[in-house]
């Protein structure tokens, strides 16, 4: 800008016009501050769960564990009936509770984030064709669901949270089948273990309940 120009430009009370360059890299970092806002929040419902206490951290169970829980629940020499309905404690994305569906289980997950709770029944409903049992999802603290009414318990725990779920657990009726993934209970009086069917992260160890 020649000094006649920005002398009347600041004769007239305006001020001189940042260079196209600078005006480019204030839109990109606009538009990078806005994404890394987004992101934050679109993470918190994830991350949030970490800040507690007494949590779940969510970590999608793999093909193995799946192949594993299917077929612990097919070793227990229970049909459907007598295992339904079925609890997964901390569902996650669903998957657990649509596979027990497919094996004719009345299966129902519990799960604090929200955002997965409702992929959990985007899941269910786009997936009814392949079900063979009715599911349901829903937004709760599994420390505060009556787990009573069930007669098959399913739980992906963190090793630090096996002991405290020991006591909830014990609300289920005598006879009542659980299935730990990844962390087996510690030892206690409630459960009796039947059997440990795969290794590492993927084991499931079955427990009936004395």
């Amino acid at each position: 800008m020649s000094s006649e120009a920005a002398l009347l430009s600041a004769l007239e009370g305006g001020k001189p016009s940042p260079p196209p360059n600078r005006r480019v890299g204030l839109i990109v970092a606009g538009v990078a501050g806005g994404l890394g806002i987004a992101v934050t929040l679109a993470a918190i419902p994830f991350v949030s769960p970490a800040l507690r206490r007494v949590c779940i951290p969510y970590v999608p169970a793999t093909p193995n564990q799946l192949a594993n829980v299917t077929r612990a629940l097919g070793r227990t020499g229970l049909n459907p009936k007598e295992l339904s309905p079925l609890i997964d404690l901390g569902s996650g994305d669903g998957r657990v509770v649509l596979e027990c569906a497919k094996m004719g289980i009345t299966s129902s997950g519990v799960e604090l984030n929200s955002i997965l709770v409702a992929y959990s029944k985007w899941s269910g409903f786009s997936s009814r064709s392949s079900l063979a049992a009715p599911v349901s999802f829903r937004r709760k603290d599994i420390f505060k669901t009556d787990v009573a009414a069930y007669k098959t318990a399913v739980i992906f725990g963190a090793e630090s949270l096996m002991g405290d779920l020991v006591p909830k657990l014990g609300e289920m009726r005598e006879g009542s089948r659980l299935l730990a993934c990844r962390f087996p209970l510690p030892d206690n009086e409630e459960w009796k273990m039947i059997e440990q069917i795969g290794e590492g992260i993927d084991a499931v160890w079955v427990y009936s309940r004395k």
